[in-house]
């Protein structure tokens, strides 16, 4: 301890004796430890920017009349893609399809490999009234600027 310190509890070790007089044990006791409590420790600062996109997203190009088909059918590719997936015991899962742009984004528990990303590929260029030319292949975003200049959700 430093010397401040020290002669700070001695002052109020004093005080608390001329307080001890005129109270019980038990209101001394919680008077000496609101004024010695510890300063609680600094909590880490949260961070809530990231330092480049998650990436945990496939984005699909595609023209803005499909990216409307497909987007009103987004729970069942959502429980299609999923299956898929599941089939092939990837650990990767779609959470849900966004559109914005004539793009549509694939959210995912993780970062697509080239397996999932191709999986994907198949399976919305099998989905009925869909052109198969029309599908690109999906990739990934590489930037934030990217994704925020085309107005897509990044996480």
């Amino acid at each position: 301890m430093t010397n401040k310190r020290k002669e700070k509890e001695k002052k109020n070790n004093n005080d608390l004796a001329v307080v001890a007089s005129h109270n019980t044990n038990k209101k001394v006791l919680e008077m000496h430890n609101v004024a010695f409590r510890q300063p609680a420790n600094k909590a880490k600062k949260v961070q809530f920017t990231t330092k480049g996109p998650s990436r945990k997203q496939a984005i699909i190009p595609v023209p803005n009349n499909l990216a409307e088909n497909i987007m009103g059918n987004a729970s069942m590719h959502i429980f299609q893609i999923n299956a898929l997936l599941k089939n092939v015991k990837s650990l990767m899962h779609s959470e849900f399809i966004c559109s914005c742009s004539g793009e549509i984004a694939i959210i995912t528990n993780n970062v697509p490999n080239p397996s999932d990303l191709s999986i994907i590929e198949k399976y919305f260029k099998s989905v009925k009234g869909i052109n198969s030319n029309d599908i690109p292949s999906p990739i990934l975003p590489q930037s934030k600027s990217y994704l925020k200049i085309m107005g897509l959700l990044y996480l």
